[in-house]
């Protein structure tokens, strides 16, 4: 029985380094960056999608993307369009795509179908203004979800072949990003490069992530701005003040004396 359990361990791992060969790695990172609108109030949302694939998944995500970008242009789809950068090296796929948005839109749930099939989450963010300072409160539902199946993945409900395709999921790694600006003052993410937040998603889990996190933001550019105009008001208080203290001389009347005869 022992005996039969190890062959039979053996050969799903067997079967999981075969599915990696032929199916490749593949890498997705999703991220959403607020930047403040500079003194004025209101923010923008830059949010990208990076991918980084070989072998069957790689053309398989490329196709994809490609057909999205393209199906959006053709039925002019509302809203911004994605950006879509190809740096891809033979069989290995470099893609980019991004779009800044402003944070209406970028609380709009984003169609699978224009990301190549991703989920990308939805987002919903809290914008408190303070004057000198702003604080943002963000949270993102993501269902994480593996990229177009290519020709070949199996698709049985035997325990072989389930253990197969979470073999070809485990090659999938999905990271979600958050970037906040100022301090954040609490997240259930993990600090990562680049002053942002991280989230490593699970594909083979099916269920959905929530992720939080807050920030306050020191509005120094404002703050400035705010020193600037006081220090001007007082200068032109004291300016007028001044003015309006300074005492009025009467010249005396020139005698010129009686005409001469």
């Amino acid at each position: 029985m022992r005996v039969g359990m190890n062959r039979r361990l053996a050969l799903l791992a067997a079967a999981g380094l075969l599915a990696t060969a032929c199916f490749g790695k593949f890498a997705l990172g999703v991220t959403q960056t607020i930047e403040p609108t500079p003194i004025l109030p209101g923010a923008s949302v830059k949010q990208e999608l990076n991918v980084e694939a070989d072998g069957l998944l790689g053309t398989a995500v490329k196709q994809a993307l490609t057909d999205a970008a393209t199906k959006g242009q053709a039925q002019s789809q509302s809203g911004t369009q994605w950006q879509i950068r190809d740096t891809s090296d033979g069989s290995a796929v470099h893609l980019r795509m991004f779009r800044s948005v402003n944070l209406t839109e970028a609380q709009t749930a984003v169609a699978q179908s224009s990301t190549g099939g991703f989920d990308i989450g939805t987002m919903n963010v809290r914008a408190d203004d303070w004057l000198v300072a702003r604080h943002y409160a963000v949270r993102i539902v993501v269902t994480p979800s593996a990229p177009s199946t290519p020709a070949g993945t199996p698709t049985g409900t035997d325990a072989t072949s389930q253990q197969l395709a979470k073999a070809i999921l485990a090659g999938i790694t999905y990271d979600y990003y958050i970037g906040l600006p100022g301090i954040v003052t609490a997240t259930n993410g993990v600090p990562g490069d680049q002053s942002r937040l991280v989230w490593h998603l699970d594909l083979t889990s099916g269920s959905e992530r929530v992720l939080t996190a807050e920030s306050i933001y020191p509005d120094v550019p404002r703050l400035v701005a705010l020193v600037v105009l006081v220090l001007v008001l007082i200068v032109g208080a004291v300016f007028l003040r001044s003015r309006g203290r300074r005492p009025i001389t009467v010249e005396p009347p020139i005698f010129t004396g009686p005409p001469q005869p």
